[in-house]
C-alpha cells in the first residue's frame, strides 16, 4: 500500500514541483496540511491575515523555492498579509513529502518568531527569506 501511495504522489506531485507551486497548492495534499496544521497550532496568537488564508486560501504566496540545508533539500514557501508584504510574512520550510514543517513569522526590521523547533541553519534560511 505505501508502494502505491509514493507511485502515486511520484506521478501527480513530483512532475508539479518542476512547475511553480504554490503554499495552496501543497495544502491540498495530506502530508502537507497535517505538517501546517501541527505547525499552526503553534502560532499564537495566530494573525487574523494568516487565520484567513488557512480558511480559504487567500492570500499574497510565493512560488516554491528549494533550499538544502544539512545536505537535505527542503521546499521553501511564504504568504503575507496583502498589501503588507514586507512587513508581515509568514515562511515555512516542509520536509520532502511535507514530513514536517518549520515556520517563522515577522518581517523587514522585526526579529523573527520560530515555530516548529528549526535547527540553526533552519533559522538562518527562515530568516533570511522574511527579508526577502
Amino acid at each position: 500500500m505505501r508502494i502505491l501511495a509514493f507511485l502515486v504522489f511520484a506521478l501527480t506531485v513530483a512532475p508539479a514541483i518542476a512547475e511553480e507551486l504554490y503554499l495552496f497548492d501543497v495544502l491540498r495534499m495530506p502530508a502537507y496540511r497535517g505538517s501546517w496544521d501541527r505547525l499552526a497550532r503553534d502560532v499564537q496568537p495566530t494573525p487574523d491575515w494568516l487565520n484567513q488564508f488557512e480558511r480559504n486560501f487567500d492570500g499574497v504566496a510565493g512560488a516554491a523555492k528549494t533550499v538544502t540545508l544539512d545536505g537535505k533539500p527542503y521546499d521553501l514557501f511564504f504568504v503575507c498579509k496583502p498589501h503588507e508584504c514586507a512587513a508581515k510574512k509568514f515562511v515555512v520550510l516542509f520536509e520532502p513529502g511535507g514530513k514536517r514543517a518549520y515556520g517563522a513569522l515577522g518581517g523587514v526590521g522585526d526579529p523573527p518568531l520560530f515555530y516548529g523547533d528549526p535547527t540553526p541553519a533552519m533559522q538562518d534560511a527562515l530568516a533570511q527569506a522574511l527579508k526577502g
